[in-house]
């Protein structure tokens, strides 16, 4: 009862051609051994990989604007990549402590979705990712303190910066 209804809009939002295609693929999925729900048909229409495919956002929208479907965790899929790359990109001898932090904040923005509190958001978890990523990077080349429990807080011997020159 709704097949009627995405081929309206997509032949509405899509050329001829992009149009065609998604009814093609669309009439595959169909055809195939498995479910034809809403949710099953969104589930399989996704590619592999960082991007889940035109095809397969033309039928979220489609779906979840008519609450046929819920909406894909792409979004938590990418973010995941991301936190993923950052931890990778840590030299080997700090990359444990920086897993380890991960999944403590995962841990935390699970309990405070479940909570009904405001969870951080992805990019602040990657964000910190990123600094701690950036910060093992010079802790290793720059100061060649390879455990966590070597950094400290006293004052770098950074180079002497001269001041503004005078009358500036």
């Amino acid at each position: 009862m709704w097949l009627a209804d995405f081929v309206a809009q997509i032949a509405a939002r899509h050329c001829v051609a992009r149009a065609c295609g998604f009814i093609t693929d669309l009439g595959r999925l169909l055809e195939d051994e498995h479910s034809n729900s809403p949710q099953a048909l969104l589930e399989r229409s996704r590619r592999p990989g960082r991007s889940m495919g035109s095809f397969a956002r033309a039928l979220e929208d489609f779906f979840t604007l008519r609450g046929l479907a819920l909406p894909t965790d792409q979004d938590e899929r990418l973010a995941n990549g991301r936190r993923r790359r950052r931890v990778e990109a840590v030299p080997e001898p700090l990359r444990p402590a920086v897993a380890a932090f991960d999944t403590s904040r995962m841990r935390a923005q699970d309990r405070a979705r479940r909570a009904g509190t405001r969870p951080r958001s992805n990019h602040t978890l990657e964000a910190a990712l990123a600094t701690m990523r950036d910060l093992a990077v010079f802790l290793i080349n720059a100061r060649g303190k390879t455990d966590w429990s070597l950094v400290d807080a006293s004052k770098p011997s950074w180079p002497s910066c001269p001041g503004p020159a005078s009358g500036d």
